[in-house]
């Protein structure tokens, strides 16, 4: 693809992922980060990357927020690496920066394309899944938790089209570990199946403190996930979607598997073989609340409560396991497996 100028907005674990693989193949790009020591440490001594196979540190451009408006720069695509909370606020900021005929790619976790597009207009944002795992602990180096193997997005337009610009952003975003990146002319049905898998996983996580692949292991875990993905689903299709396969088992299943015990134990085996190859690190809201961040379960298991509710679709294990993530990040209670427990 001809040279654009690019910028990652939010240097975390994605949009840090994304820029070491960027200026490891040559690509010039811009990391944006409002994290002092992290633009600091990236600017020293460059961004180290972790990956399973390996490690390498790279150096990409870097710029803290309060410098975007002196460098002068504007941009052809933004990728929007950003907690789904920040979504707004950096999207009205990014918006004086951009080129005419630019666009914003949304790699975040939850359904915020709507969100950006109200700001910007529905024909300039593409929607990226974001299906690898990354954690960053300490500023300028993040871990790639997921095999090589994985193809790390799935993009779409909003509107179902596979357009030029599209097959544009595969070519740039199969910079990322070992490329494989996909189109879809299914946004929505990707987004509903990643949200669920977030929904999962993520505040499951946080409440009990097991890593990604110890929540398939775990019975308690696992079971808790099953019920979550079932009320995930429910509210997917009766707001019109065609949800695509959610961690290898058809949306369906899980409905069913709540009324059926020898569909739950398919469902149950799907999940555990599947364990192995989800990484080896843990899933985002759960590392912001080992940071003492602000988490987004309102924007995961919240999003679907809020959904449902507008439906008049009950969702009483979305509605518990977001409670207790928030009395984790309250402090109120400690992360264990117990605490599932309190769900009825």
């Amino acid at each position: 693809m001809t040279q654009k100028k690019i910028a990652i907005l939010g240097a975390g674990a994605i949009g840090s992922t994304i820029g070491g693989f960027f200026a490891k193949n040559g690509v010039n790009s811009t990391l944006i980060d409002i994290w002092p020591e992290n633009v600091q440490q990236i600017k020293s001594n460059g961004l180290r990357v972790t990956t399973m196979d390996d490690e390498f540190v790279t150096h990409p451009a870097v710029l803290h927020i309060s410098d975007v408006s002196s460098s002068g720069d504007l941009y052809d695509i933004v990728i929007l690496a950003v907690k789904s909370y920040d979504t707004e606020w950096t999207t009205h900021f990014i918006k004086p920066y951009l080129n005419r005929g630019s666009y914003v790619i949304s790699a975040q976790n939850s359904i915020n394309d709507d969100r950006i597009a109200a700001i910007l207009g529905w024909t300039r944002v593409i929607g990226a899944v974001v299906t690898y795992g990354a954690g960053i602990y300490e500023p300028g180096h993040v871990n790639y938790t997921s095999p090589k193997e994985r193809s790390p997005f799935i993009l779409g337009e909003l509107n179902g089209l596979v357009t030029p610009r599209i097959e544009e952003a595969v070519d740039l975003l199969n910079n990322v570990s070992g490329g494989g990146v996909k189109s879809t002319s299914n946004l929505w049905g990707e987004r509903w199946s990643k949200l669920c898998v977030n929904s999962m996983a993520n505040a499951v996580a946080g409440v009990t403190g097991l890593k990604s692949a110890e929540l398939r292991e775990v019975e308690s875990s696992r079971l808790i996930s099953i019920r979550i993905a079932a009320e995930v689903v429910k509210v997917a299709l009766a707001n019109g979607v065609d949800v695509q396969p959610i961690s290898g088992v058809p949306p369906q299943m899980y409905l069913d598997a709540i009324s059926d015990d020898l569909i739950m134990g398919e469902v149950e085996g799907i999940l555990m073989s599947g364990a192995k190859e989800i990484g080896i690190g843990r899933p985002s809201l759960a590392q912001d609340l080992l940071k003492g961040r602000k988490i987004e379960v309102d924007y995961l298991n919240g999003y679907i409560s809020k959904k449902g509710s507008e439906l008049g679709i009950p969702t009483p294990v979305n509605d518990a396991i977001r409670e207790l993530a928030h009395r984790v990040a309250r402090k109120e209670i400690e992360p264990s497996v117990e605490n599932l427990e309190l769900i009825k």
